[in-house]
């Protein structure tokens, strides 16, 4: 008998969790799986799950909590004794939380995925982001031990939930290791130092901070943004008026060949988010054999860098600046070792997550 799978995420859109989640969607053996996912709106991957045999259920609405009932419809015509087991699977606090107070009751095992570093609640933008986080810290505490598992992409993630709220989060982490390394083959001939990051144009990746300490870098660079995202015009204009527009090119979104490709001509790469659960595009960069400077942004990124290793975490403003003059005066300042990178990132590869899926799976 087959184990049915019933994906709830609310927003599937190109990203690290809609990428995540569509790589464990195409990979999870079908003759083991029935696969169904539910989402709101547009869908980035319909063609692709189509292909896949893997049925979509979109709902039109804007807002998680307005589709709930149409999520539980459809969960419970989903259900059924002809298989092994039912498995639901949210993504995400806020739809975590929905799912368990408007699904609990039905026959099926339930698993939330958190993405979001406890730190993320922790941090506001303002007076309406600190009533909306603070609600879901109290939610979180109420509706989290109700699930049959909770699992996250990062111990540094897990180890937070479980010590705040008393859980047993298990950690897989996403695949965001291709199995390859693909190190650049010529030297970069530039004299001017390549900085490049990939990520959404949003307030917590944390890019107006680093625009607004471009002006004390008095060296020549160039700084490419990949990626796209609500804050992209904001960004700009703001790099007018800071009198460094000249230094950065907006790639917006590109294909994962191109930013590979984008990759292997930097320097140095760049993670400046207040928090981030995984950050798949630092895995990435370093398959690219490219180092990265990172800030503390409370989740995956410590298990990716190893200081002095692969990169930097620093600590504030004038540490980054620092260490990028280091970079600027000696570009080869940390040489990535090809096989130690490799070794490496084999623990986020998409063999490691199907395997730790495909257990919990089996066994819940």
């Amino acid at each position: 008998m087959k184990i049915n799978l019933i994906i709830f995420i609310s927003e599937f859109n190109y990203g690290g969790a809609g990428n995540s989640l569509f790589r464990l969607c195409k990979n999870l053996p079908k003759k083991i799986y029935d696969i169904n996912v539910i989402c709101l709106s547009d869908c980035a991957y319909e063609k692709e799950l189509k292909k896949n045999n893997i049925k979509l259920f979109k709902i039109n609405s804007q807002r998680t909590s307005f589709a709930m009932f149409k999520v539980k419809e459809i969960t419970k015509n989903l259900i059924s004794n002809k298989y092994k087991k039912n498995i639901f699977i949210s993504n995400i606090y806020y739809s975590n939380i929905l799912s368990i107070l408007f699904l609990r009751g039905l026959d099926m095992k339930i698993i939330l995925i958190e993405r979001t570093p406890y730190q993320e609640l922790e941090i506001y933008f303002d007076l309406k982001d600190f009533v909306k986080k603070t609600i879901m810290k109290f939610l979180i505490s109420v509706t989290y031990q109700s699930a049959d598992l909770c699992i996250s992409n990062s111990r540094f993630i897990s180890d937070k939930y479980n010590l705040k709220y008393n859980l047993k989060f298990k950690t897989i982490h996403p695949p965001s290791f291709s199995g390859k390394t693909n190190f650049k083959n010529k030297k970069n001939k530039n004299k001017k130092l390549q900085i490049g990051t990939v990520c959404r144009l949003s307030k917590e990746k944390g890019l107006f901070e680093f625009l607004k300490i471009i002006p004390k870098l008095n060296f020549d660079f160039n700084f490419f943004i990949i990626g796209n995202g609500p804050e992209k015009n904001t960004l700009r204009k703001l790099s007018i008026e800071l009198g460094i527009s000249d230094k950065i090119t907006f790639l917006g979104f590109l294909k994962f060949t191109k930013i590979d490709k984008q990759l292997r001509n930097l320097d140095v790469f760049i993670n400046c988010s207040y928090f981030e659960g995984f950050p798949n595009s630092v895995v990435e960069s370093l398959a690219s054999g490219v180092p990265v400077l990172a800030s503390q942004s409370h989740g995956g990124i410590n298990e990716i860098i190893k200081n002095k290793n692969f990169g930097y975490i620093y600590k504030n403003d004038n540490d980054l600046i620092k260490k990028l003059f280091d970079f600027n005066n000696n570009k080869k300042k940390i040489i990535l070792n090809k096989n130690e990178i490799t070794n490496h990132l084999k623990k986020f590869s998409l063999s490691e997550n199907i395997k730790k899926y495909s257990k919990i799976f089996e066994s819940i």
